[in-house]
């Protein structure tokens, strides 16, 4: 398995995806392999993957993509915090999780919080256990243009900022479909290509058409050759300093 990569992090694109679409994301190997793009697939219910969804996932961390944690049943954080208890939190949600994940040989040093739901609390909790954490801004942000400020992360402060802030590019849910315009996301790549730092940016299953939140392939396509074009890497969380 590929550890961590000695790749130019100094500006990059995360791009992440959520919950546990492990056939689709390996059907979507050969693109991210001609952009040269190393991703991070944040997996909940790790105990529930089969025999082939577990091939494919170590096949994808073996092309150097990271795996992270996403819990065990994607449960949103501060909400059973409040309901059972911080201790209830580790034991029951997330311990499971990364201990399942962990067997299967994937190291699983960075969490993402399911529907971005996080507090302060949360943060302190999980990062006792993971080296960054990865939140959210609302979906409908991202036609603004003032979101590059706000999802960008400069290079210099990177070190220290274990929680990042990521976006949705999602194109849709079952017969829903969310909105077009992603000029506050393509404004942050621009911002973050021009003078450093990371953006951050999360989809879910990747298909031209699901139940669940989905990324259609184009989309996916015109941000990656976005990036390409503006000589921005897009990495996996393991390879940030």
């Amino acid at each position: 398995m590929t550890g961590r990569a000695d790749r130019r992090t100094d500006r990059a694109l995360l791009l992440t995806f959520d919950d546990r679409h492990v056939r689709e994301w390996a059907a979507t190997a050969p693109l991210f392999a001609r952009y040269d793009a190393r991703v991070t697939f944040f997996v909940c219910e790790p105990d529930r993957l089969d025999r082939d969804e577990m091939r494919l996932l170590r096949r994808l961390a073996d092309d150097g993509h990271t795996v992270g944690c996403h819990g065990l049943r994607h449960e949103r954080a501060p909400d059973f915090v409040a309901a059972h208890g911080a201790g209830a939190y580790l034991e029951r949600e997330v311990v499971p999780a990364l201990e399942s994940l962990r067997r299967l040989g994937f190291p699983a040093r960075s969490f993402a919080y399911p529907c971005s739901a996080r507090d302060g609390t949360t943060d302190r909790l999980l990062l006792t256990l993971f080296e960054r954490l990865r939140g959210g801004v609302p979906a409908d942000r991202r036609a603004d243009p003032s979101l590059a400020d706000e999802l960008r992360v400069p290079a210099a402060e990177l070190s220290a900022r274990r929680v990042l802030p990521g976006c949705s590019v999602d194109s849709g849910r079952g017969a829903v479909a969310y909105e077009d315009d992603l000029t506050g996301v393509v404004a942050a790549l621009r911002r973050t290509a021009g003078i450093g730092g990371v953006t951050t940016l999360y989809a879910h299953c990747v298909a031209e058409a699901h139940e669940a939140n989905h990324v259609t392939p184009a989309r996916l396509e015109r941000l990656l050759a976005l990036a390409g074009e503006l000589s921005l890497p897009c990495v996996g969380f393991d390879e940030l300093p």
